[in-house]
């Protein structure tokens, strides 16, 4: 494990390990971006961009993950709870990111960053997921939004 990967799992923080079981149920975590979007945007087409990049999102980090195949540290070290899919990239930042990203042109951009990056660093605090993980999820975001934004140009 790298080392700000091991830092962060080392961090005995009862508030901050609780905040990160919270946000690793898939379902919780749903709601709060789709929340997040439909208070921040008021827009309906910007919502449904919004909503169609993060789809896209999550749909190409899970092809990803599958293709890659790489094991989760908490795997490795034996982790009770620890997720029995693959890590990288991991779908929590690629969709934090992703959300991050649909915000650049907002004064809220810089929430949407230190949510990405809380998002981000309790995949670390878990031990779900490594730095390389984590720095994968960014690309994924940056091209699945540019791509959406693209057809949305074209089409709408």
């Amino acid at each position: 494990m790298d080392a700000l990967s091991s830092f962060a799992f080392n961090i005995n923080n009862e508030l901050l390990t609780s905040a990160s079981r919270i946000l690793d149920n898939y379902v919780v975590f749903a709601l709060i971006v789709i929340t997040l979007v439909l208070v921040a945007e008021k827009r309906n087409p910007k919502r449904v961009k919004i909503f169609s990049a993060l789809l896209l999102a999550t749909v190409f980090a899970v092809i990803i993950k599958s293709a890659i195949g790489m094991e989760r540290p908490c795997t490795s070290m034996g982790l009770d709870g620890c997720p029995s899919d693959y890590s990288f990239p991991s779908v929590h930042a690629a969709v934090a990111f992703t959300l991050m990203v649909s915000f650049l042109d907002k004064k809220s951009y810089w929430f949407f960053t230190l949510f990405a990056l809380f998002v981000s660093f309790t995949r670390l605090v878990l031990a779900a997921h490594s730095f390389i993980d984590i720095a994968g999820a960014l690309p994924v975001a940056l091209i699945t939004y540019y791509m959406v934004d693209v057809l949305w140009r074209r089409f709408f």
